[in-house]
């Protein structure tokens, strides 16, 4: 009796703990679950129970996901900022609300993606982490909620974490061999498309040079003619 209320109290505990929400093709999932990247259509992502600050003031809030290679690097980042108290504590007020990653689904998202926080143009709505476009047979996204005080211009203090970052599991082997093997065909054709255009460079400047010697055989006879 003992154990199954211990359980109750274990599991009722965890449920009142700040949280994030994974959907993946709008079903939940868990850290545990190890994602098959052919599989993805659409990721979403929520947030529940976020810690509260006494003070938001003039600050900023993040909220990302990063997508981290094999060697722990970030390969792509997706943020939503909110700037100010009454936009930060209306964003984290709308707990349990899904915010869809661009695709080329679906374009309807919230999120900027890292070259627009850089000072790009324009979103990429492709899931690029997957396939040929990163040399990873495995890939890691973690979601986090953060906030930062503002302590001068454009200069902000430390990260607070307001929710505890989560990290998910992706399986990119399968679309990693496939964009290795459509890297080297496009290898071989561009290697291809190279050598035609270094003979095509070739045979041109072999005929510039043959029409050069040319032109100087008909200036030294007109010289000795004294034309």
């Amino acid at each position: 009796m003992r154990k199954a209320i211990l359980l109750i109290v274990v599991l009722l505990g965890c449920q009142m703990q700040a949280q994030f929400k994974v959907k993946v093709n709008s079903k939940l999932i868990t850290e545990a679950t190890v994602l098959k990247a052919e599989d993805i259509k659409k990721i979403e992502v929520s947030f529940d129970k976020p810690k509260k600050l006494s003070y938001y003031g003039t600050g900023r809030l993040y909220f990302w996901v990063d997508f981290i290679g094999e060697k722990d690097e970030i390969i792509e980042s997706y943020y939503i900022t909110k700037d100010g108290s009454n936009a930060v504590e209306s964003f984290l007020s709308e707990v349990n609300t899904f915010y869809t990653l661009p695709s080329d689904l679906d374009k309807n998202t919230w999120f900027q993606d890292q070259d627009i926080i850089r000072g790009g143009t324009g979103i990429n709505y492709k899931l690029m982490y997957f396939g040929k476009n990163y040399g990873y047979k495995t890939v890691k996204f973690r979601v986090c909620l953060g906030f930062r005080d503002k302590t001068g211009y454009q200069k902000y203090g430390d990260l607070v974490n307001l929710v505890k970052t989560q990290t998910y599991t992706i399986d990119n082997s399968t679309l990693y061999t496939e964009g290795q093997k459509l890297k080297a065909e496009e290898k071989i054709a561009q290697d291809a498309k190279d050598a035609e255009k270094a003979k095509a460079d070739e045979e041109a400047k072999k005929q510039a040079d043959a029409e050069a010697k040319k032109g100087k055989g008909k200036k030294l006879i007109k010289n000795v003619l004294g034309w």
